[in-house]
């Protein structure tokens, strides 16, 4: 008898057994049934050298033989890494003890000694089948580890440079000048205020525009004067030199002029002569000042008229505290009523339906306005606060999933995701009080999901793995948080009860036209779920991007298209009219 259809006859397929009836038989019926690739070895000295010239498949190992036992054979092939072929055990004994022997060292199978020859071919093809699904998941896992390589490295060089001037960008001027403070040297930081660019964009198109901020870098760059000073971009109208000079005025005066010269001339692009203005604030690297402080120091020192310079001093002391007067304010803005939570919508896109939304933090502050996320909350991460502020969106939270399920607004399955900050997680009874929070409310483990960050995770992974599995074993859902420009790895994909993967808005931006953000995309959709996690795509923002995921098979998505983060009520009329 034989299989109908052998699925891998082109296996490497290698025989050990000391029995040379016992190899032949094997042979033999491996050839008859179809398997051209086939080797019998008596002596279990020689597999280890056969194994490193040429990898098999599979092979079928007998247990006792002289000089070395299949035991000793699994132990030396287990020194091989990733390149260990599956073993069949061949045996003629049954006990538990040899059983489990094997099975600690490796073995998928076992063939009982007299072999049933229909039982021998069907069970070494189940295995070659196993082998070929975890070959092909390893070649997928490594061939993620390198796109994710490859991107990130693109995304560092990126993000360390302004792409239309290629000069360097606001992170790389961080880097230079706290590179410059470490080394002792004196150094002025010069922030220019570039007026006139946004009016000619706006009246000449943004290509001449570009054309414009390419030729002022030009003409900067080929001053004498500033050949030892850094160029940068900070932003599309602010620009910083940091030059290595001494503080005082009169040595300041002249490289101050010198920048100012360069606005006095037009800029001659497509026969129209063009001008721009300028207005410099300067600080100057005095002991205790920091990269921050002095870059917020100058920004601070911009006088009021185009075409001059200033210096900054202590008058503006009361603007450079704005930092510390929002963190003493963020200290009772809960207890205030000043925060809110917006609620941005996930669509699935099996059901083109909202199957949840994601809270956001919102702070209106009396004093300082509505106060954008990216300013106030690095503030709360680094006093602390964070941690009875993001206790308080929890609750807020789930108060509201209750009030939406209560009045019928939404299903059972209907979840919100709650991202949670690192410091929350180093809190020991973390886990604990969602859970208990959670339950107390009377809704199921399941409605709640943890977005994390993938550089919030690597700051303690073993209380961070510790603390999630914890929720994990009790049903709520795990979220890796901007998947992709982190740290990547698939180590930690691996240890932590991840469920979710949200791919970042950085990979979806140029969807349509980059192919290595669709590659990447793919195969980040793919991985997932080999290992059974569900995808999220963010920053959705018009329907070709929404056509490419959906194809890909990418679960769910959120992003402008649909919703940018509402108001409660706003979003309970959109559910409404669903």
């Amino acid at each position: 008898m034989s299989l109908s259809t052998p699925l891998h006859i082109d296996a490497d397929i290698l025989v050990v057994d000391d029995n040379t009836a016992n190899v032949e038989l094997l042979l033999a019926l491996l050839e008859d049934e179809g398997y051209s690739r086939v080797e019998g070895i008596c002596d279990p000295r020689e597999v280890q050298p056969r194994v490193k010239a040429r990898r098999p498949d599979l092979v079928l190992l007998d247990v006792r033989m002289p000089y070395l036992s299949g035991f000793d054979v699994m132990q030396q092939l287990n020194t091989l890494g990733e390149q260990v072929p599956a073993v069949i055990i061949l045996t003629a004994q049954v006990d538990d003890a040899t059983r489990y022997r094997a099975l600690e060292l490796g073995a998928r199978d076992f063939l009982t000694k007299p072999f049933d020859h229909l039982e021998v071919l069907q069970r070494i093809n189940n295995t070659l089948q196993l082998q070929k699904l975890m070959t092909e998941r390893l070649e997928r896992a490594n061939e993620l580890e390198y796109l994710v390589q490859e991107r990130t490295q693109e995304l560092a060089r990126k993000a360390r440079q302004e792409p239309l001037t290629g000069l360097p960008n606001r992170r790389a001027l961080c880097d230079v000048l706290q590179q410059q403070l470490n080394a002792g040297y004196e150094t002025v930081v010069m922030f220019l205020a570039i007026e006139g660019m946004d009016e000619i964009a706006r009246l000449h198109g943004f290509t001449i525009a570009d054309q414009l901020a390419a030729q002022l870098a030009q003409r900067l760059q080929a001053q004498p004067d500033l050949c030892d000073s850094t160029l940068g971009v900070w932003n599309s109208t602010e620009w910083v030199i940091l030059s290595p000079c001494q503080h005082r005025d009169q040595a300041v005066e002249p490289l101050g002029q010198v920048v100012l010269s360069c606005f006095e001339q037009p800029f001659e692009i497509e026969q129209m002569s063009l001008h721009l203005s300028v207005r410099i604030g300067v600080s100057a690297s005095l002991p205790g000042r920091s990269t921050d402080q002095l870059f917020r120091m100058a920004a601070l020192a911009l006088p009021s008229v185009a075409g001059r310079w200033r210096g900054y001093d202590d008058q503006l002391e009361q603007q450079l505290q704005r930092r510390t007067g929002m963190r003493n304010a963020l200290r009772t803005a809960v207890e205030n009523g000043e925060l809110k939570l917006a609620y941005q919508p996930k669509i699935d896109l099996q059901s083109n339906r909202i199957c949840g939304v994601e809270a956001l933090l919102r702070w209106e502050s009396p004093e300082y306005g509505r106060v954008s996320p990216a300013e106030f909350i690095p503030l709360a991460e680094a006093s602390g606060d964070i941690v009875p502020i993001g206790g308080w969106v929890v609750q807020e939270a789930v108060a509201a999933l209750v009030r939406w399920r209560t009045q019928g607004q939404v299903g059972d399955a209907f979840s919100v995701a709650v991202n949670v900050a690192p410091l929350q997680l180093a809190q020991p009874n973390f886990s604990n009080w969602l859970m208990d929070s959670v339950s107390a409310a009377g809704l199921p483990s399941t409605c709640l999901e943890i977005e994390v960050t993938e550089s919030g995770l690597m700051q303690d992974m073993e209380l961070a793995l510790k603390q999630l599995q914890s929720l994990s074993d009790e049903g709520f859902k795990v979220a890796i948080d901007d998947f992709g420009t982190g740290y990547s790895s698939l180590a930690y994909l691996k240890k932590l009860p991840v469920s979710i993967l949200k791919i970042d808005r950085a990979f979806i931006r140029e969807l349509e036209t980059s192919e290595q953000d669709q590659k990447l995309t793919e195969t980040v959709i793919a991985m997932a779920s080999h290992f059974g996690f569900s995808t999220v795509a963010e920053g959705v923002e018009d329907n070709a991007q929404l056509v490419l995921l959906r194809a890909m098979g990418c679960d769910q998505v959120q992003g402008f298209y649909f919703a940018p983060p509402l108001k409660e009520s706003a979003l309970l009329n959109m559910l409404s009219a669903l």
